[in-house]
């Protein structure tokens, strides 16, 4: 299926956007690769890392002058969503496929809705990788191996849209989930963003709590993704913040059992806690493989 495409536009060339342009070459893609972004800077340094052929700082020009099939990959922060479906509207043709790598699908899909002119060829996507690191320089080639990617196809999804942004994400490696946009911001609020305000909370707590002298391994594994881009995660959670708040109700109320615990010495219902918890996690490690 992707033998049809000629190019591959990918907006934004940081981590994400970079792994995107390396594995396709990795992997064979032999169609043109063109960068978007604001500085040049780090377009030459996405195309001297090998993960763009050639760099624009103007979207019309890169998606322009294409004499077949061509798919753009959208991997900006969210909130820039709307500014980039808009530069994009007037330049859709069929034969271009739109498709994302953002971190929430309901905010995606309005903006695509509203701004795009034909929004039918627009797949919205999620591969649940990454890390706290940013930039071309931190793109892999393998990021998107093994790992979850979602897509949130709706009622007017074009099927040959669906199909080459399937394509795209099984040349890259990653599982393929499908499911609505709703599902899977209320999972994703769960799974990928309450962990990085539990993150940045862990990290906070013990800094005002005292030194970090004694900190090891533990407090680094726990507190890792208090690293991540603050504009970048701030967008996230504006995005998703009702899905975000129900998860972080849910997680003061299991605070508040802990706590209960703790207080009353209640070590037999603490350890059938931190028993069942044990198991769940390790079902889930031995499931991925």
């Amino acid at each position: 299926m992707l033998d049809e495409i000629r190019r591959v536009v990918i907006v934004g060339v940081g981590l994400l956007g970079a792994s995107v342009g390396l594995g396709l070459r990795a992997r064979g893609f032999a169609g043109e690769i063109i960068g978007v972004g604001r500085r040049e800077q780090t377009l030459e340094t996405a195309r001297r890392l090998g993960a763009i052929e050639r760099g624009e700082t103007k979207l019309a020009k890169a998606v322009s002058d294409c004499d077949g099939a061509m798919i753009v990959v959208v991997a900006v922060p969210v909130s820039k969503f709307g500014e980039v479906f808009s530069s994009l509207s007037g330049h859709q043709r069929p034969g271009m496929v739109i498709t994302d790598v953002g971190s929430t699908k309901g905010s995606v899909e309005a903006d695509a809705a509203k701004f795009l002119s034909m929004p039918q060829f627009f797949v919205p996507a999620h591969p649940m990788a990454g890390s706290e690191q940013s930039g071309p320089e931190a793109g892999q080639a393998d990021l998107f191996e093994g790992r979850p990617c979602v897509l949130c196809p709706n009622d007017q999804t074009y099927e040959g849209a669906l199909a080459h942004v399937t394509a795209l994400w099984e040349l890259l490696g990653a599982k393929l989930f499908t499911m609505s946009a709703e599902d899977h911001d209320r999972q994703v609020a769960a799974v990928s963003h309450l962990p990085h305000l539990m993150a940045v909370m862990l990290a906070m707590t013990a800094g005002e709590m005292g030194p970090l002298d004694l900190a090891s391994s533990g407090f680094r594994d726990t507190s890792r993704l208090a690293l991540s881009n603050p504009p970048m995660r701030t967008d996230i959670v504006m995005a998703n913040r009702q899905p975000i708040g129900e998860a972080l109700d849910r997680l003061v109320e299991v605070l508040g059992e802990i706590r209960q615990m703790i207080h009353e010495g209640d070590a037999d219902g603490l350890l059938e806690r931190l028993t069942e918890v044990q198991k769940r996690r390790a079902d889930w490690e031995d499931q991925r493989g």
